[in-house]
């Protein structure tokens, strides 16, 4: 959860009235903290939508019309897609497709087709809200991340570019155990 990524991060970076506000909230929080919650949360977002972009992608499968245009307009998404992988049509058959800026043009008109794209997360606003995270990413990883953000925006450089170091090497850890990952295959006995 965002509260989780907030509180660690707060840890990392030593911010003690952060802390205390996520621990026992109250309603007359100092500006100051308030801020640097409000900058938490906005360093959370990019981070994480640099981890999907860049390095570990979240992916999504749905089934979606097509209108009489052949076309399937990206308002239709149930998420924001930033890479179409696959369409296939109501045959389970990879279809040939072609990408505008505000559509995907396909064969047929008003027909479905499954479409499997990767996306980015909704953007959080609270500390309550849910975060789509790829499988695999902890939460020290993103606080890594953030920590990285908080202290560059704070002009503390040598600090942020530890935790840049830490998030950075923490990815790379991630990435190769996805690359370790086979499949082989089984043998009739």
């Amino acid at each position: 959860m965002t509260k989780d990524i907030i509180k660690l991060s707060a840890t990392l970076l030593g911010l003690t009235d952060v802390i205390d506000q996520i621990k026992e909230p109250t309603n007359n929080t100092a500006k100051e903290t308030s801020d640097k919650i409000e900058d938490l949360i906005l360093f959370t977002n990019f981070v994480v939508r640099e981890i999907t972009k860049n390095y570990l992608p979240l992916s999504h499968t749905e089934n979606i019309y097509s209108n009489e245009n052949c076309e399937i307009p990206f308002i239709n998404f149930s998420k924001t897609p930033i890479a179409i992988k696959s369409i296939k049509n109501q045959s389970y058959q990879p279809v040939t497709f072609n990408l505008y800026p505000s559509f995907v043009k396909v064969g047929f008109p008003n027909q479905q087709y499954q479409i499997t794209y990767n996306y980015i997360p909704n953007k959080i606003e609270t500390i309550e809200q849910k975060l789509d995270l790829p499988f695999g990413l902890g939460y020290e990883t993103v606080s890594y991340g953030v920590a990285s953000e908080y202290a560059l925006s704070r002009l503390l450089y040598d600090e942020a570019d530890m935790w840049e170091g830490k998030f950075k090497n923490s990815l790379e850890n991630i990435k190769s155990k996805h690359g370790e990952r086979r499949f082989y295959s089984r043998r009739l006995s």
